[in-house]
């Protein structure tokens, strides 16, 4: 844990700075506006700076010769005009431990800590659901629609098993991963309701991977009051692991394929220059997590 001591500092430097803004934003893991794993169609005002801890343990319904647990730091600013687009950069610091008793008396580092991938991405809105979002229209749209591009960079840590919070990247490869989302949400006064679909791209030299996957989500969102709303959360990534061979090794597993799912729910408080986020998914699958619990504090620093 001594390595998260430069994360804790540089996050103490990006929120500090008392500048006059105000935090309404829900952000994602990596910065963008969302929940955790899912988006909103929706973009930033302003610019935000957001850090956070996650602890997910794996041990009930997992697959075998995997049991342990992951401690992730993830960092990230975003920035947008709150109409057309938003851009953010992120990347997370980890540390996982692989507790099972196969690895017993055996001479394998099981434990491993090192910064992940660093994600770039962006949103560009291309429907607005009303006029008063986009006044130079004649009417609204109906819906809010966004595209969503994004690329995961290697920072030459993939071959120690860490790379992107989203699972995404299973290899050792350092080859970039690319993906686009689209990103649909209607709102109804209190009730926002969003879709994604996407693809991610990564080419790989592994006959045992998949080069291109999908990714699903969708996610509620309901104003409970000003300062706080809840959300609910389902997320399913499709996996890039196709390794067939149970004679190959002990710790072979016929769920490895299985898609990485997942349900969560969350609370966002948001007041002044600040918003803090307090979530808890559950895993659904043999590759997901048990459960996992992330809390997350985001600043404005400037609009």
């Amino acid at each position: 844990m001594k390595r998260s001591i430069p994360t804790l500092l540089l996050l103490i430097a990006c929120l500090a700075p008392a500048i006059s803004a105000r935090a309404d934003e829900n952000l994602a893991f990596y910065g963008l506006k969302g929940y955790l794993f899912s988006f909103s169609p929706l973009v930033v005002d302003g610019g935000h700076a957001q850090a956070g801890i996650m602890f997910s343990p794996y041990k009930d319904n997992s697959l075998n010769c995997r049991e342990g647990h992951i401690w992730a730091a993830p960092i990230s600013f975003v920035m947008g005009d709150g109409d057309w687009w938003e851009a953010g950069i992120a990347t997370h610091w980890e540390f996982y431990e692989n507790t099972d008793a196969y690895f017993d008396g055996q001479d394998v580092d099981t434990s491993r800590s090192a910064m992940g991938d660093i994600f770039i991405g962006g949103k560009i809105r291309l429907l607005g659901q009303d006029q008063d979002q986009f006044p130079d229209q004649d009417r609204g749209q109906g819906i809010d629609l966004s595209l969503m591009p994004y690329v995961l960079l290697p920072t030459g840590e993939r071959d120690r098993g860490i790379a992107d919070l989203y699972r995404f990247v299973q290899t050792d490869e350092d080859h970039p991963a690319w993906g686009l989302n689209l990103l649909l949400g209607r709102r109804f006064d209190q009730l926002v309701l969003n879709l994604n679909i996407g693809l991610n791209y990564m080419e790989t030299d592994d006959p045992d991977k998949d080069e291109m996957v999908r990714f699903v989500a969708l996610a509620a969102e309901y104003q409970v009051k000003e300062t706080l709303t809840a959300y609910l959360e389902f997320v399913d990534i499709e996996n890039k692991d196709e390794f067939n061979c149970a004679d190959c090794s002990p710790c072979y597993d016929p769920d490895a394929g299985d898609d990485i799912r997942e349900i969560g729910v969350g609370m966002d408080w948001l007041k002044n220059f600040w918003g803090f986020k307090l979530h808890l998914g559950i895993g659904l699958t043999d590759t997901s997590p048990d459960w996992r619990v992330v809390a997350l504090v985001n600043r404005n620093l400037f609009r």
